[in-house]
């Protein structure tokens, strides 16, 4: 395991390089109660040696991605300069941090990081290299009309980016009202509303707690840019319960996107896995934060290995090899 000193190194750059803190700004650390308290520590000391003043917020830990931060933390992350979401899933996607964004706080998303994780894989790729990558990459999605993605396991969606820009997603956050995402490497954006169709099959991981690795068959049948069948044993009885609790916004077919870090792990869980190179994500839910229209109680991913994707008819990734790099 890595011993302080290692992740003082790592949390100094996440609020020295990713977040640029300075002294006299207000930082805020949110973190929840399944994440290590050790990280936790290093990021609160190394904002204090920033000359922040710093305060730690913990809540309860959220079963999935998308769901808004108690209103107590949220005006505490408003009321900040800097803030780090080192929580157990992704918060981006919600009104609460889109809302702080928009009063010029900057966030950095730590979502899931593991002691391990923070002197092996993803946090050490080269960051110039994979935010060229990535940017190159966005680029192409960007300028496309039409994608289309495929896998060995029977997925096969097809989707209208007409108008749509993608996101190189920044893993520095120095700007007013901007955000970063680390480990970083990934292209992502909303597909225009009403228009995938296809089908989602047997995805390698899911955006959520009790799913995880789905163990049983799992799929996501799609039309018209709406979630409307899904097919399996408990995992999907589950899933569609959430889905249905969250209403028709839940069943928007809400982004797409690729990854593009040479050193994230699939085996690592899908913090990694979602940014890993070559593989490919798809979710339903809110996309607001990347330039959707559809706001959702929910935003959940479901990883993708070893896809094929075109880009009006031109492959960019041939069974998870990244074609553009």
């Amino acid at each position: 395991m890595p011993d302080d000193s290692d992740l003082i190194h790592v949390a100094q750059r996440v609020v020295e390089e990713a977040l640029g803190v300075k002294p006299g700004e207000q930082a805020l650390i949110v973190t929840d109660f399944d994440r290590p308290p050790s990280i936790t520590n290093a990021l609160r000391d190394c904002a204090r040696r920033a000359g922040a003043e710093v305060v730690v917020a913990a809540m309860a830990p959220r079963d999935h991605g998308g769901i808004d931060p108690p209103t107590s933390v949220g005006a505490a992350i408003t009321a900040s300069h800097a803030v780090v979401m080192q929580t157990s899933f992704a918060t981006i996607h919600t009104k609460t941090l889109r809302g702080a964004m928009a009063q010029g706080v900057r966030i950095c998303e730590f979502w899931g990081v593991t002691e391990e994780m923070m002197t092996r894989g993803g946090l050490t790729e080269d960051l110039v290299w994979l935010e060229e990558t990535s940017r190159r990459l966005a680029e192409k999605m960007s300028a496309a009309g039409r994608a289309r993605l495929t896998t060995p396991e029977g997925t096969d969606l097809s989707l209208d980016l007409s108008g749509r820009n993608a996101i190189a997603v920044p893993s520095t956050a120095r700007t007013p009202g901007t955000f970063c995402s680390l480990p970083a490497g990934e292209a992502a954006m909303a597909p225009l509303e009403g228009t995938a169709t296809g089908k989602v099959i047997q995805p390698y991981l899911v955006e959520h707690r009790d799913i995880d690795r789905p163990r049983e068959p799992l799929e996501l049948h799609i039309r018209e840019g709406s979630l409307l069948e899904i097919r399996g044993g408990r995992e999907a009885m589950r899933l569609e319960k959430l889905v249905n609790r969250g209403g028709s916004s839940a069943r928007n077919l809400a982004e797409f996107a690729i990854g593009t870090n040479r050193r994230c792990r699939l085996d690592i869980g899908i913090r990694e896995a979602k940014k890993a190179w070559g593989t490919a994500h798809v979710a339903i839910g809110d996309n607001r934060s990347i330039g959707g229209m559809v706001e959702s109680s929910l935003h959940i991913d479901f990883i993708l290995t070893r896809p094929t994707v075109w880009l009006d008819g031109q492959e960019v990734v041939r069974e998870g090899k990244l074609l553009v790099g």
